[in-house]
């Protein structure tokens, strides 16, 4: 039973029991049953009426709290509370309603004025910035969005009728295609589905492409012409030295042409290097002997002076044909690193925590500079594309993975490569 009908009930008992009480002493005195009667209904009138305004003002107090709470949970602060009398019970839960209310209007004043710098920051902002409610209707669009997506962008408007689509929890337009980068951010502040919204941004990045696209071309025109100039340079004065002359020496011209043949086989060598480097296929993965591997790239190597020592698992994950190279070129840079020397190489080829490891040490002299020793066509050897080990960094990534270069306390070269078991 509510509070209210425990109050209805009291005040009737209460009335019921005067109107007996007095019925009894009536009648306890020998009334008339008219005269009875007569007090009963002219007291009965009275007693009703005190009873009613005790409902009633407990009735009107409490609405008059409800309906103050109520403006206030709909965002209107201009209504007051009706002022009670000191000793009102309901005086001390008026004053912490009032001082609720009053913290709630200075918050959602602070509130209102971040949003509305908020909102002017973003409709400033060059880059475009739209946000959906939880039924993917529009509440927020910058100048940005508008001019990108090049058609009116009314609020509350849906977000298919603006040309917008959800896959895998990312909204996708045709108007940002891959010269964008797109960022689709959901979030439910209260974890309740109704104050969830989709926030999307775009970030035109065409420029940086532009800008990488013409550092690339400028650098393969710098390489080439490197390597062009100092194969064709040597060619072209061997080739006038010998026609120069009033007749062929058959020794010199064998020299000479043998000296062009080597000059355009490294030229040829470093086209292939190239094209690898920038049609890199997809990796086949599958377990193979790493022992049978080294066993090919060994033949690349000067054995008798090249001294390799394998440790760790038999068994290897990864794409045995790639892998093949990556080694071939960790072996001849080492090779060519300590040309002067016996060379010695530890590999170790393991798995663990579901990653497949190698790792390669040689007694070399180290990298002579890090921070650009993955960097295509940077080399410190007088001979040399720089592309063996970016290609080898290549190969790893095509793997899912990580190539780490580092230098040994005790001196040599130390290359970390891992990729994931799957």
């Amino acid at each position: 039973m509510s509070h209210e009908k425990w109050l209805i009930t009291g005040l009737t008992l209460t009335v019921l029991t005067l109107i007996s009480l007095t019925a009894a002493l009536t009648l306890q005195l020998q009334w008339s049953i008219l005269a009875i009667c007569t007090l009963l209904f002219v007291l009965l009138y009275p007693l009703t009426w005190i009873a009613w305004r005790c409902y009633d003002f407990w009735r009107q107090t409490i609405r008059q709290l409800t309906t103050y709470t109520q403006v206030l949970s709909e965002g209107e602060y201009n209504l007051a509370f009706k002022k009670q009398h000191s000793e009102n019970l309901l005086l001390h839960l008026q004053k912490e309603i009032h001082q609720l209310a009053i913290k709630r209007s200075n918050q959602n004043s602070q509130q209102q004025t971040l949003n509305l710098v908020l909102s002017n920051i973003l409709d400033a902002w060059p880059i475009p910035v739209c946000l959906f409610d939880y039924q993917m209707h529009l509440i927020f669009r910058n100048t940005a969005m508008t001019q990108q997506i090049q058609q009116p962008m009314l609020l509350n408007s849906s977000a298919q009728s603006l040309g917008f689509s959800l896959e895998n929890e990312q909204l996708i337009h045709e108007k940002f295609n891959n010269k964008w980068q797109s960022q689709t951010i959901n979030y439910n502040p209260n974890n309740v589905e109704s104050d969830k919204q989709w926030l999307f941004t775009a970030i035109n990045i065409s420029p940086l492409l532009n800008k990488q696209h013409s550092n690339s071309q400028q650098n393969l025109v710098r390489v080439l012409s490197h390597e062009l100039r100092n194969s064709l340079t040597p060619m072209y004065s061997m080739a006038d030295t010998l026609l120069s002359g009033k007749k062929l020496d058959e020794k010199q011209t064998r020299k000479v042409l043998t000296r062009i043949q080597l000059r355009s086989q490294r030229l040829l060598t470093f086209i292939s290097e190239y094209s690898q480097l920038t049609q890199l296929p997809e990796a086949k993965m599958s377990w193979f002997s790493f022992a049978n591997l080294l066993d090919d790239a060994k033949a690349m190597v000067d054995n008798s002076t090249c001294h390799i020592n394998l440790q760790g698992n038999e068994q290897c994950f990864g794409d045995q044909a790639q892998l093949t190279q990556v080694i071939i070129n960790l072996l001849k840079n080492a090779e060519q690193a300590i040309s002067q020397s016996e060379v010695k190489i530890s590999i170790h080829a393991y798995y663990q925590d579901d990653q497949q490891f190698i790792i390669v040490n040689d007694n070399g002299p180290g990298f002579a500079n890090l921070d650009n020793v993955l960097t295509p066509f940077y080399t410190t050897k007088q001979q040399g594309s720089g592309i063996g080990l970016s290609l080898c960094a290549e190969i790893i990534h095509n793997h899912g993975g990580q190539f780490i270069v580092e230098n040994n306390a005790e001196g040599g070269a130390k290359i970390i490569m891992n990729w994931p078991l799957q």
